[in-house]
């Protein structure tokens, strides 16, 4: 038998609960304070702690087989289950029956917080989404749902399992990360997807992006970057021939947000290796732009709850011809339209002029492997100043997470780049890879006592720098002292500081205003102006550079 565990949130200590001690397939999960077991045996002869039969749970493997687990109540031999079978997010979660097969919506990976907070996500692998504590409340009883991984703020999703008497476990199945291509993952940086074998095609490639906290950037792309399979299986080129066994080598299809719509773009490359360059296609392709839009936005802005979902398409010879995209609000609904954009009849350059012959389908090649990233514009660099979400990407035949080389020695990704933060994933071959992204959303908040301060937000792990201003009579300022700052920030992005003035002869007025900025290793800062006993709104650093220290 497994071991006998609660499993307790991060967040606030409550642990996940049956509602009302039911018994009754189909009753609602929530998460509730520890009812008992918290205390350990602190006496020979006492009798051992007991855990609440409606918080006990055990972690079993797929009684269908898969390498995914369920997680039991053995009270009542139900499960933990998302409700109907649901794939959308914000669905709640249910104690039901163990299903021998088709069983998907009762299946759950334990990944580790790649950022060491010792607790792990709860991620249902069919949807790539997790169990959280709805909206991150910290109310006794509050709704246990399933939605896309944070990769910030994500303690509302970070559990942790823990034995009769208290003690976190340290036997549980958790999953292991992939070696991550940089630390952190960041702009063009990312992982390499790829099949195990190079000699079977990727197709039905889908990259689904779920919206958390709106997206917000003068102008940006998502791009597939891709290769054919190298080396080219069954290929023996003769000496001096190209190593190039297709036309196109490297494949790159995306969205572009412009000018507040959302529109398709895709550009190819020829082989650019030693050895012969086939003759039928000697230039890159135009960089082109779909003339229909998938969607007008407002105020460079896409909006939380929004769905974007990119479709490469095939054609028999698995040859990626072209890319559909559409996007759906937060009830499910599709909004704009469904744009397709081919790559087949798309102009290639002559010199300095777009005066090639266009794209033929034969001069395609299916592909080996490839890249997502969330980067600038074609040519450009993308600064977001807000945005959260999960990227999830799914394909055929299964596919890895490699921190790189390229299968391809003469590939080494994109040129564009962004601010964008990436989340380290799970190691091994799946079905689909489900990764967070963001960028910080810093806060400084006054607390309890005089000039002292806690932070949330700035990037996690990471070495701090900060700067206090005290004013002083005649509109001038005079720097502070720091008498206590975290040396890093916490594995949820949390820190602390107490500052004082440095000349302890000047007769400061205690409510007077105080300037105050701290800058994480990345240069994302959290700070602002106002005074001790009455703060004012504007705490609130963005993420992005610094403010210059005179």
């Amino acid at each position: 038998m497994a071991e006998l565990i609660m499993i307790r949130s991060l967040l606030n200590q409550h642990v996940i609960d049956i509602e009302n001690n039911s018994t009754s397939p189909g009753a609602l999960l929530d998460a509730y304070t520890a009812k008992s077991g918290t205390v350990p045996v602190l006496n020979p002869g006492d009798p051992p702690p007991k855990l609440a039969a409606n918080q006990t749970w055990e972690v079993l493997p797929d009684p269908a087989g898969s390498q995914h687990k369920i997680i039991k109540n053995p009270g009542t031999g139900n499960c933990i289950d998302i409700q109907n079978n649901s794939t959308s997010p914000g669905v709640r979660l249910d104690a039901y029956p163990v299903k021998s097969k088709d069983n998907q919506n009762q299946l759950w990976d334990l990944l580790p917080d790649p950022f060491g907070s010792g607790g792990f996500f709860l991620q249902n692998p069919q949807t790539g989404f997790v169990i959280e504590i709805e909206h991150g409340s910290n109310t006794v009883g509050a709704a246990l749902v399933v939605n896309p991984r944070r990769l910030f703020d994500s303690n509302r999703q970070l559990w942790a399992g823990v034995q009769a008497g208290g003690a976190v476990t340290g036997d549980l199945p958790l999953l292991t990360i992939a070696t991550p291509p940089f630390s952190p993952i960041i702009g063009s940086g990312q992982y390499v997807l790829l099949p195990k074998d190079q000699a079977v095609n990727l197709t039905g490639v889908t990259v689904t992006l779920d919206i958390i906290e709106d997206v917000v950037t003068d102008s940006f792309s998502v791009q597939i970057n891709g290769n054919p399979p190298y080396p080219p299986p069954g290929y023996n080129p003769k000496p001096g021939q190209s190593p190039y066994k297709w036309d196109v080598e490297w494949i790159q299809f995306g969205m572009v947000m412009t000018n507040n719509t959302l529109v398709l773009f895709t550009q190819l490359w020829p082989p650019s290796g030693k050895g012969d360059v086939p003759p039928a296609f000697p230039q890159p392709s135009v960089d082109e732009y779909s003339p229909a839009s998938m969607l007008t936005l407002n105020n460079n802005t896409i909006p939380a709850g929004t769905r974007i979902a990119l479709t490469l398409d095939n054609d028999k010879n698995d040859y990626v011809t072209s890319l559909t995209g559409k996007v759906f609000n937060s009830s499910g609904a599709q909004i704009g339209q469904t744009v397709t954009l081919s790559a087949i009849g798309q102009p290639t350059w002559k010199g300095s002029s777009p005066q090639g012959p266009p794209v033929k389908e034969s001069e395609l090649a299916p592909l080996g492997a490839f890249q997502v990233v969330i980067v600038g514009p074609p040519g450009g660099k993308a600064h977001f100043t807000s945005g959260l979400g999960t990227l999830t990407v799914a394909t055929t035949p299964d596919i890895s997470a490699s921190p790189g080389p390229w299968p391809d020695p003469e590939d080494s990704g994109t040129g564009e780049t962004s601010n964008m933060f990436y989340g380290d994933v799970q190691s091994g071959l799946h079905h689909q890879i489900a990764q967070p992204f963001g960028v910080p959303s810093p806060s400084l908040t006054p607390q309890t006592g005089l000039y002292t301060f806690s932070g949330a937000g700035l990037y996690p792990n990471t070495s701090l720098k900060a700067k206090v201003e005290f004013p002083v009579e005649g509109g001038k300022t005079v720097a502070g002292v720091i008498e206590s700052l975290s040396s890093t920030t916490a594995p949820d992005g949390s820190f602390s500081l107490i500052v004082t003035p440095q000349d302890g002869s000047i007769p400061y007025n205690p409510y007077a205003s105080v300037a105050v900025t701290v800058t994480d290793s990345y240069g994302n800062w959290a700070g602002g102006q106002g005074s001790v006993t009455t703060w004012p709104k504007g705490w609130t650093g963005k993420s992005g550079t610094s403010p210059e220290y005179k």
